[in-house]
């Protein structure tokens, strides 16, 4: 009789939000030995496991995230086929966050995991958003201050405004899983105080905590592109990168994508030709004024003091 092989699935997940520093979570988490993240980023499973090609045909944007997304069981579960020896096994998808059910896909199949939230501030958040759109030639609009009108696609899409709302988007969480089963760190905890951060998630996911991961580099940044012909050539879609996807073993591949030595060096190549302009103050107090109310309560949620958040900016 043949033994039927055990399912393993997460034992933590990081549910956003997006620009807030999750991809540098992915790698400082999977430098710990006895961590096993998914070789695949933002798998979006829980996000679109019910869904089909229809659901979207009028959303061209998410019927493209359902289709790089990991839509079955079976393949999701493949993801975590190596984790055998680790004591914790992650994965990172924002857009948990922000679709109306995951929270119940996630509880459904793993109602004991633990969840994990890395906040930044909404509007300082959006702009990073921009730029990273700008970065890789899909933005919106083509002005960024076009965000103030409410009737704009920046207020459709689960990526731009609507994603900033952390209240709302994180109180479904709250009522359905036990506030223990819940850590929030904020985006500056991560810039000043990335060890600490890393101590405390490291307890929090259960492994042992005075693992000192190689922070000092910080992935996926955002920008304006300098040079496109730079950028064609080693940008994040650039003709380096798509032939070494095409031409690397799939696992090797992501591998690589992990691995700390050689990812400071590609960080290093691909920030020369990024650009960050100053995000005006002015605009940015305008879009923090839409969210003052959600902030307040999101400060009462997580029991955080947020006024920093609110102040006026400078």
């Amino acid at each position: 009789m043949t033994e039927q092989k055990k399912e393993t699935w997460p034992s933590f997940l990081i549910i956003g939000a997006g620009k807030s520093g999750t991809t540098s979570l992915d790698y400082y988490l999977d430098q710990h030995p006895e961590v096993f993240m998914s070789p695949v980023k933002e798998p979006n499973f829980f996000g679109f496991e019910l869904a089909t090609e229809d659901d979207f045909k009028d959303d061209p944007l998410e019927l493209a995230y359902y289709k790089q997304s990991v839509t079955s069981i079976e393949e999701y579960l493949s993801l975590f086929s190596e984790s055998s020896d680790a004591k914790a096994i992650g994965e990172i998808s924002n857009t948990y966050l922000t679709h109306e059910n995951a929270y119940q896909r996630i509880k459904h199949h793993i109602p004991d995991t633990k969840l994990v939230v890395i906040l930044r501030h909404p509007a300082e958040r959006l702009y990073s958003r921009y730029l990273h759109l700008a970065r890789d030639n899909r933005l919106p609009t083509e002005n960024f201050s076009d965000c103030l009108d409410q009737s704009s696609v920046w207020w459709k899409r689960n990526d731009l405004i609507k994603e900033g709302f952390y209240y709302k988007n994180l109180s479904r969480f709250y009522h359905a899983f036990k506030e223990s089963q819940i850590k929030v760190f904020l985006y500056e905890d991560l810039k000043n105080e990335s060890e600490k951060l890393m101590k405390d998630l490291y307890s929090f996911v259960g492994v042992h905590p005075e693992f000192k991961p190689d922070t000092s580099v910080t992935y996926n940044r955002s920008g304006v592109i300098k040079s496109k012909l730079y950028n064609d050539i080693v940008g994040y879609q650039g003709v380096v990168r798509k032939v070494a996807g095409a031409v690397i073993p799939k696992r090797t591949f992501q591998k690589l994508k992990k691995n700390a030595a050689a990812q400071k060096l590609i960080t290093k190549v691909r920030d020369r030709n990024l650009d960050r302009p100053p995000f005006d103050p002015s605009l940015k107090q305008a879009i923090t004024e839409f969210y003052h109310e959600d902030i307040t309560a999101l400060s009462k949620l997580i029991g955080r003091n947020l006024d920093h958040w609110l102040a006026k900016s400078e």
